[in-house]
């Protein structure tokens, strides 16, 4: 379990909060926002506050299944949504700040997520990555309406703004699942300013190839994020189950062509491979 925060190419301010606890199979991710620093604040609460709440449930006991452990990540969620807006409510420069969050939780052979606003939850499983939710932004509810193209959507000043998120409101709608684990698994959680830049088919070679490394995957991405422009703040965290790191992971080489032999090039030569 791994992650890395990274302020992007244009952003002085880092808004973006991330915690990767493996003592607890606990990762979350969050993107603050929010007039001066208040955004930071925001996301660093929303993360302090899931991991102490979830921390308290697992000194007592582990989740015995799904419905507990989705039980205590939308509590988890809850609480820091209070401690937000309590937070706001006290001073006036940080009125209106929220932030979103995505969080996952290992328990036996299953994970359990939980996401807010348009952080993303990713699984590369059989070597397929998939998205495990769907964001609560303007974009998303424009795309599902199909009144407009992606070329319009892409070009939009409003495609960041989200429906949802941590701080407004009194009880936002947390969004909670759970899937099942294989050995081989990959989970990734972002901060939209890596989906924003990276394309899904170059997240999916990139771990693919470093699976093996997530460490090494997670500077990667990030270092991708930021050579495509970098507009925004980068967080991602990279986990496999907990029973897969006590096997030895197979290496496999990118399988690599045409739009893709850019990033394969930057794969070769972390890996310090030669063809």
């Amino acid at each position: 379990m791994t992650s890395l925060s990274d302020p992007g190419c244009v952003r002085s301010l880092n808004e973006d909060a991330v915690a990767a606890l493996p003592e607890l199979g606990l990762m979350v991710v969050a993107d603050g926002m929010g007039g001066h620093n208040a955004g930071e604040i925001a996301a660093r609460l929303a993360v302090d506050g899931i991991v102490a709440r979830v921390r308290r449930a697992l000194a007592d006991a582990p989740p015995s299944g799904a419905t507990d452990a989705e039980a205590l990540l939308a509590e988890a969620m809850q609480q820091a949504n209070q401690a937000i807006t309590e937070r706001a409510a006290g001073q006036e420069q940080l009125k209106g700040m929220g932030s979103t969050v995505a969080c996952l939780l290992f328990h036996g052979e299953q994970a359990s997520i939980a996401h807010l606003g348009d952080s993303r939850i990713y699984r590369l499983s059989a070597g397929k990555l998939r998205l495990l939710t769907r964001d609560h932004s303007l974009t998303q509810q424009v795309r599902d309406l199909g009144v407009i193209g992606e070329d319009a959507i892409a070009s939009s000043h409003n495609r960041h703004l989200v429906s949802h998120a941590l701080g407004h409101g009194e009880s936002p709608p947390v969004v909670v699942s759970t899937v099942p684990c294989m050995p081989d698994d990959v989970f990734l959680l972002c901060t939209d300013g890596l989906n924003d830049m990276v394309d899904g088919r170059d997240i999916e070679l990139a771990l693919r190839a470093l699976r093996s490394n997530l460490a090494l995957a997670v500077e990667q991405l990030v270092m991708i994020a930021r050579d495509n422009g970098g507009y925004d703040n980068i967080t991602v965290a990279l986990a496999g189950p907990p029973a897969a790191s006590e096997k030895p992971a197979v290496k496999k080489e990118p399988e690599a062509s045409g739009a893709f032999g850019r990033l394969t090039g930057w794969l070769r030569s972390l890996l310090g491979t030669r063809h």
